[in-house]
């Protein structure tokens, strides 16, 4: 337990450190370019240091979703059928291909939402709601930290739609079936994963430039779909099923308390006008 508060702590200060080393820099920087002790300029943050720290919120946001327990659970279930259907190197094919399903369908839902949110013409107001849901999201996580399953739910795809999802899962014993998968079990995930993608997509409506919003949602999915491959190789070289699944247990209150963490921050620096 002390280990797992101590890790947490590391995790709260580092993420706090992305959002305020930056800003000690633009407000010693400010105060250094004032030429009387009574200086009343009004601090903008420059457009640079703008872009960098959506670059930090996108990441951010990316890493809660590449680090949810229920895509684990569902690839490593996916991966250990595939091995005992069709062998390793059709497993490794057939892993890769579900990761690029997943990474192709979320880029689709990704664009589809984020064209429903330029329309509602993102206003303070709706910049305010999403920090808040993004606190509310994160606190949730942290419930499942403090006591997993609490209040009758987990932050997590919901009990009634596992079987059916685990169904999917294992009538995917080809490299296409796999891929079949990946797209049908992307909409599965959605209860888990959908809500750092909105607040994200939320910040990124408010962009003029549609290349750096495409570059953000490519970006976003790259680290979401990065643990997919990781996993596929690590089990292809010989790291076993039941071991992945026995450390996704162990881990599970952990990974849901560093997505709150993040989460919360998110919304902190949003309500506060930093993203």
């Amino acid at each position: 337990m002390k280990k797992l508060v101590l890790q947490s702590l590391l995790v709260s200060a580092v993420v706090s450190g992305l959002f305020l080393f930056p800003a000690k820099l633009v407000l010693a920087q400010a105060q250094k370019n004032c030429d009387t002790p009574t200086c009343d300029k009004i601090i903008e943050f420059p457009d640079a240091w703008k872009n960098n720290l959506t670059l930090v919120g996108v990441a951010g946001g990316a890493l809660v979703d590449a680090i949810n327990p229920c895509a684990f659970a569902v690839f490593i279930l996916l991966f250990a059928n595939l091995l005992t259907a069709e062998g390793k190197k059709r497993a490794l094919f057939g892993g890769l291909a579900f990761s690029l399903a997943v990474f192709l369908t979320y880029i689709a839902m990704g664009f589809g939402l984020l064209q429903i949110l330029e329309r509602f013409h993102i206003s303070l107001a709706v910049l305010r709601f999403v920090g808040i849901f993004s606190i509310i999201f994160g606190l949730l996580n942290i419930k499942d930290y403090i006591g997993y399953g609490a209040w009758g739910f987990v932050m997590e795809v919901p009990q009634k739609w596992r079987p059916k999802m685990k169904s999917v899962i294992r009538g995917a014993t080809t490299v296409w079936g796999a891929f079949i998968a990946g797209l049908i079990v992307s909409l599965f995930l959605l209860p888990c994963t959908s809500g750092p993608y909105v607040v994200i997509l939320s910040l990124l409506a408010k962009q003029s430039s549609y290349l750096i919003k495409t570059g953000y949602i490519l970006f976003y999915n790259v680290v979401f779909s990065l643990p997919f491959v990781l996993i596929t190789f690590a089990m292809y070289f010989g790291f076993s099923a039941i071991r992945a699944e026995d450390l996704r247990k162990k881990k599970i209150r952990l990974l849901h308390l560093i997505a709150g963490i993040i989460m919360v921050l998110l919304g902190i620096a949003i309500l506060t006008g930093w993203l």
